[in-house]
């Protein structure tokens, strides 16, 4: 796939960073008719390659690390309602395969709303143990990770 001009860059980066609509993506771009360059470029398929491609980095990176800190501060909150710290539990253990249909343990029969805070404790520990012993730093520069701490940032 060739490379973008700067405009082209330039409403990608408004469009999916910044969430703006085609037109206003383009419009701030430099494109002379934005209404028409807006329909031209998200048709193309190029450019709805590199869309999806930039939107997939977005969530895998900043959106993610926004939604698990989001999850822990519901989780660790003493004002957050015990409904919403217990959906976030389950949010967290779904996704970590550690509960529901797609659970990889054949002893997680008891519900989340059954655990006692020290059951929730053991399992919030094991998935703070596990997301730190997969946390990487990935430099681009010279093609090499290392692991990193939890409270690191994963570069892109």
């Amino acid at each position: 796939m060739k490379a973008l001009t700067e405009m082209q860059e330039s409403f990608l980066h408004n469009h999916v960073k910044h969430g703006m609509n085609p037109t206003q993506s383009a419009r701030v771009a430099g494109y002379a008719d934005p209404k028409q360059s807006a329909f031209q470029l998200v048709h193309s398929p190029a450019m709805i390659a590199k869309i999806r491609h930039e939107r997939e980095k977005l969530f895998h990176t900043d959106l993610a690390t926004t939604a698990t800190a989001t999850l822990r501060d519901v989780m660790e909150s003493e004002e957050a309602p015990a409904s919403a710290k217990v959906s976030a539990c389950r949010t967290v253990l779904e996704v970590c395969g550690m509960l529901g249909k797609h659970s990889q343990k054949s002893n997680d029969n008891k519900s989340l709303s059954d655990m006692t805070a020290d059951d929730l404790a053991v399992l919030i520990g094991s998935l703070e143990d596990s997301k730190q012993a997969m946390a990487k730093v990935i430099d681009g520069n010279n093609n090499s990770t290392e692991t990193t701490q939890s409270s690191d940032i994963i570069k892109d």
